[in-house]
């Protein structure tokens, strides 16, 4: 009976009511209709950030891979590619070519095949071929040595491909399985072998030289001992033959025609990444081209476990969905005007400004003439106009601008999208260069840095001296304003747009000298081109040797001397062989710290992996050398000791002496203030930063300013008297660019501002 008076009082209460119920159910449809795409978008943007997030690491750690391995092989390539050829060791060249056999001259040959063993972990043995002998010398790393016949050497299979002439191996590495027995003992290893040859007008090779890598080595080099989220991490010749994997049986074998290394193989890009079907399974694929070894670094990684968090987050969602719909029923009746302000407020505070972005059809046309796809559609007057670039003069630079300290922009506050600074960089410099009178472009083409393209009635030294100290001023700028610095590379002037290519790409190549030249460093390509067209310098072995003796002796002083000497033969080499230098020597150190500091050599605190991370941070020579300096230091010297800390303090008071008392001599330098405390520059350096917390050249500059304040206060000297008489040389450009980063003004302009501020004083006071 309440049952059907109840069911009765609601009907009446429809049929007085229909459009309150109208305005209820159509809320209800909008909280429903809400809620599910918001669901929708919130998971497709997670999935998508997964999926951004998986590609960038997974490619990240392909690069990285395909860095290492990269380096290693080219080092391993070139120094014996050096050796071999350049007949500068006399026992190599006697093991190769002599037909007779010495005693004492076999003894020095193996001596010689054992130090090269050693130093490199890569390496598991080398030999030396002598048709003329028909012998073999050889060593193994921690199996043996020794000298054998070629029918009796105990690796057959180098022996048949040296003798087969059809089979040309010489000058590229090839993977290769050997089994072979030496003291009783079988061995089975998988070897990527480099062979340099001679070979006779008949195609018989007469001697040769054979290094052996070891494939399971590389293979935990390429992985830094895991593989992270990626099933797979395997090396491929461009041919589709397997060289390195982390599964030995599939070691040789041909991929070419499996679907995934067909895609890889017909790009023409670089690197990159894709999905595919793998064994029935959906697949992510990140790779990377050597092409300069023809070699191919590949990444797989199932697409499911991949994007797991993602299936769970979506879980998540779908019940959050459902409670929240559930939620906004009730909440509905009671609260409808709530609901559009909240999602008004959200639509506004996140509308994209699409005005402050590139047209698409600009940025186009820029990175084609960045990239030198020049057709006539982009030298068409018309067309350049309508993507609103309006270039009309003959001659053009390139100049990119590149951020200093990537890894501090992004834990700063630009860590949520470093476009965002990349915009601020191109909008200040475009900017300048208008306010300058340049016609200019720029466009965001790389993943730390900016191309800015001007154009220019001519290329005469004025107008390249000209941009050099307006790219400078461009530096003060983003400095303060985004309160982080940038390099700078200037390409060469050309003229015609087809030549805009050649300098976008002189300019990044010049950038690459900012490891020598250090941050905020203005690079033109003119002062590097030569370094670049000149040969390879010889590794100096002679300094390495007193430098881990030094070490090994616990000589701080020597082991200091030998650093900044080995450092300054680096500063003359190029770019590529700064890098090769240095992987090289952390390499040696490795094994040498390692050794003294009883670790283990892959996972311990002085392991290559650690070196290698450690030392793509730094982005100068001075920071690199400075952190072998601290590694190397940390071994020889022992931590808190208390009369040492007091021994450094009186150091640093010492110096502070020196400098207040001659920082207006034009020689002062932390060379002569480390000859007056008799310690070597790098300790200096150290020293007077741990104490004080000021950098020792900032504490000479900081003492030249300060009497530069003094006397363009209280004297009527010229700038350039009052510059020479704090350690300047007259007419210094140099101080007048330090007195304005110190104090923030020109000197003229400093003096005005204090006289203007005193005669304001004395009026106040008149008054």
């Amino acid at each position: 009976m309440k049952v059907e008076r109840a069911e009765g009082n609601l009907k009446r209460l429809l049929r007085k009511n229909p459009l309150l119920i109208k305005i209820l159910s159509s809320y209800l449809v909008i909280v429903i209709v809400l809620l599910t795409v918001f669901s929708f978008v919130l998971f497709r943007t997670y999935s998508n950030k997964s999926i951004e997030q998986v590609s960038q690491t997974s490619e990240n750690f392909i690069s990285q891979s395909y860095y290492i391995a990269d380096l290693m092989l080219i080092n391993v390539y070139y120094n014996f590619y050096q050796l071999f050829t350049s007949a500068v060791d006399s026992d190599f060249n006697y093991g190769l070519y002599d037909d007779q056999s010495d005693g004492f001259a076999d003894q020095d040959v193996l001596r010689k095949l054992r130090q090269y063993v050693k130093s490199n972990p890569l390496i598991r043995s080398i030999y030396i071929y002598n048709s003329k002998t028909e012998r073999v010398i050889f060593n193994i790393s921690e199996v043996g040595e020794g000298i054998q016949s070629t029918t009796d050497f105990l690796d057959q299979d180098i022996i048949h491909i040296f003798r087969n002439t059809e089979q040309n191996v010489s000058d590229k590495y090839f993977t290769r399985k050997v089994d072979y027995v030496i003291d009783n003992q079988t061995i089975s290893e998988n070897f990527l072998t480099l062979v340099f040859a001679n070979t006779s007008s008949y195609g018989d090779v007469e001697s040769s030289l054979v290094i052996n890598l070891n494939e399971r080595i590389l293979q935990e080099m390429v992985t830094s001992g895991s593989a992270g989220d990626l099933n797979q991490v395997l090396i491929m010749y461009k041919d589709g033959n397997v060289l390195s994997h982390d599964d030995t049986s599939m070691i040789n074998k041909n991929l070419s025609n499996e679907s995934f290394a067909k895609q890889i193989m017909l790009s023409n890009d670089e690197k990159g990444s894709f999905l595919t079907k793998i064994n029935d399974r959906e697949s992510f694929v990140s790779y990377v081209k050597a092409k300069h070894l023809g070699l191919i670094f590949i990444g797989i990684g199932e697409y499911s476990k991949l994007l797991s968090s993602a299936y769970s987050m979506q879980k998540t969602l779908l019940i959050l969905t459902i409670i929240f719909i559930l939620a906004g029923i009730v909440l509905a009746v009671f609260f409808t005007s709530s609901i559009y302000n909240p999602f008004r407020k959200l639509l506004h505070k996140h509308r994209l400004d699409s005005s402050r972005l590139l047209n698409d059809k600009k940025k186009a046309l820029l990175g084609k003439l960045l990239d030198g796809e020049i057709d006539d559609k982009i030298l068409d007057n018309d067309y350049r106009t309508e993507c609103g670039v309006s270039f009309g003069d003959p001659y053009y630079v390139t100049l990119v601008l590149k951020m200093d300290s990537l890894e501090k922009v992004l834990s700063g506050k630009w860590s949520k999208d470093v476009r965002l600074v990349k915009f601020a960089i191109l909008n200040i410099a475009s900017e300048f260069f208008k306010e300058k009178r340049y016609k200019v472009e720029g466009i965001d083409n790389g993943y730390d840095y900016v191309s800015i393209i001007l154009n220019i009635m001519g290329g005469s030294g004025e107008i390249a001296s000209h941009i050099i100290d307006s790219t400078m001023e461009i530096q003060d700028q983003v400095e303060k304003y985004l309160k982080i610095s940038v390099s700078a590379g200037i390409g060469d002037i050309v003229e015609g747009m087809e030549g805009i290519s050649q300098s976008f790409q002189h300019a990044l190549a010049a950038l690459n000298y900012r490891i020598i030249f250090g941050r905020k460093a203005v690079i033109e390509y003119g002062d590097i081109a030569e370094r670049n067209n000149k040969g390879l310098h010889d590794y100096p072995y002679d300094i390495e040797k007193r430098m881990i003796e030094a070490i090994k002796e616990r000589n701080m002083r020597k082991m200091d001397a030998s650093l900044n000497e080995f450092f300054e033969r680096l500063v003359l080499s190029n770019a590529d062989e700064i890098q090769i230098t240095v992987l090289q020597l952390a390499v040696l150190l490795t094994r040498t710290l390692s050794g003294i500091a009883k670790t283990s050599i892959e996972n311990g605190e002085y392991s290559i992996k650690v070196l290698i991370a450690e030392i793509q941070t730094c982005e100068t020579l001075e920071e690199i050398k400075t952190y072998l300096y601290s590694l190397c230091s940390r071994v020889i010297e022992t931590k808190g000791n208390d009369a040492r800390e007091n021994v450094k303090y009186m150091i640093a008071i010492k110096m502070k002496d020196y400098v207040e008392k001659h920082y207006n001599s034009m020689n002062i330098s932390t060379d002569t203030v480390a000859n007056h405390v008799e310690l070597s520059p790098n300790y200096v350096r150290s020293i007077f930063k741990e104490i004080t917390g000021v950098s020792l050249s900032d504490y000479i500059t900081q003492c030249r300013m300060s009497e530069a304040q003094k006397r363009l206060i209280e004297t009527d000297d010229p700038v350039s008297r009052i510059a020479e008489a704090v350690g300047y040389p007259e007419n210094s450009k140099h101080f007048f660019t330090v007195f304005k980063r110190h104090v923030g003004k020109t000197p003229e302009n400093y003096r005005m501002s204090i006289q203007d501020n005193g005669s304001q004083s004395k009026r106040t006071s008149n008054e």
